[in-house]
């Protein structure tokens, strides 16, 4: 197919190359850092594409031949290489990436991203925090950022059991209750039990009943690369309002995020 855009583009004939270091966040998208600022900057898939194409051996006009090649003759879009060049041109005036002349030998740290990709090992200590899925002006310093611990005692095959403790502290449910899971190669899920039911009155004081257990609660989050960083939301089982009077009623309670670290 001709392409009049490319072969009218200056730069067609010059090579691709990375300037910032990047990683995957999960299977499908990566985050570059920033050079200039220490952004972690993330893209739509035709940036993406170009910028994991940028090896410092692939030209311009090589590098839109074969993304057309992944398409069958008689279907590759008619401006596809001038969309190409329109992301292109926008990596270039961000100083993502760089072109060059003949071909450069990029350092690994540019050509690979940073972590390599691991193995799930669920079992042992989990220390992370979660947070309210409300309005900063509605949290208290028991609300901004809750700590806990999941100790994962048993696991088989991709299912695994363990206890849980928050941090009092910061907000957390006194006791230690159990956790409930399962696992593969990209996400993680579990049910959370605590024996104390905690809530948030009317006046925004914390109360807690300890002849009630506290609601069960679903987690779901996806691993980092390297799988030992678990991300992702948290939600009460069923329908809880645990939030009365000083929250307005169009505030939807009881979801929220939270993140995870192996130790």
């Amino acid at each position: 197919m001709n392409f009049k855009e490319l072969e009218s583009y200056i730069y067609k004939d010059k090579y691709l190359c990375k300037k910032c270091k990047w990683d995957w966040i999960n299977h499908d998208m990566i985050h570059v850092y920033d050079n200039k600022s220490g952004r972690l900057i993330t893209m739509d898939y035709w940036p993406q594409e170009i910028y994991l194409g940028a090896n410092g051996q692939t030209t311009v006009s090589e590098f839109v031949h074969f993304i057309a090649s992944n398409y069958p003759s008689k279907q590759i879009p008619r401006n596809l290489d001038a969309a190409i060049i329109e992301e292109l041109q926008v990596l270039l005036n961000e100083e993502l990436i760089e072109l060059s002349d003949s071909p450069i030998q990029l350092d690994d740290s540019l050509l690979y991203p940073l972590t390599e990709e691991g193995v799930v090992d669920a079992l042992g200590t989990w220390k992370g925090f979660y947070t309210y899925d409300i309005p900063d002006e509605f949290k208290d310093h028991k609300t901004q950022k809750v700590e806990f611990e999941i100790e994962i005692s048993s696991v088989y095959e991709n299912q695994f059991r363990g206890s849980v403790r928050d941090n009092v502290i910061t907000g957390g449910t006194p006791g230690i209750g159990y956790v409930v899971g399962a696992f593969d190669d990209w996400q993680m899920t579990f049910e959370k039990n605590m024996p104390i039911h905690a809530r948030i009155e009317n006046d925004g004081s914390h109360s807690l009943f300890k002849d009630k257990k506290h609601p069960t609660i679903l987690y779901n989050g996806v691993f980092s690369r390297n799988k030992n960083v678990v991300t992702g939301i948290w939600r009460f089982k069923k329908k809880v309002l645990i939030w009365r009077g000083i929250i307005p009623l169009w505030i939807i309670p009881g979801t929220g995020t939270f993140s995870m670290e192996k130790v």
